[in-house]
């Protein structure tokens, strides 16, 4: 009869351990996991900052590219580089793009 006792209360007893161990692991995880999701999140964020200075910085090149593209900054750099207007223009047809050319820098006897 003290045989099947101490037994139970063996078999009690490692009931008991194997369910704080169960506890502890779980509660390990979830902190585990939690920790991850905010390093992810600070990750996250920290990209989109990140993202968000990048465009900015496109709007500001594109803002440049555009300006440096218009038309009273290309006559104002041919001014600069003293260029002049050719008289007259005739187009040359060649495969299927058209190349302009000036008659007067055209020489065909080459």
């Amino acid at each position: 009869m003290q045989y099947s006792s101490q037994k139970k209360k063996y078999a009690s007893n490692t009931w008991h351990i194997m369910l704080l161990v169960l506890i502890f692991g779980v509660v390990v995880s979830n902190v585990w996991q939690i920790n991850n999701q905010a390093e992810n999140s600070f990750t996250i964020r920290e990209l989109e900052d990140k993202k968000q200075v990048l465009e900015e910085e496109i709007r500001d090149i594109t803002w440049e590219v555009s300006t440096a593209q218009s038309l009273a900054t290309v006559t104002e750099r041919a001014l600069e580089l003293n260029l002049t207007q050719p008289n007259e223009i005739d187009f040359l047809e060649v495969g299927l793009s058209t190349v302009a050319v000036v008659e007067e820098n055209l020489d065909i006897s080459q």
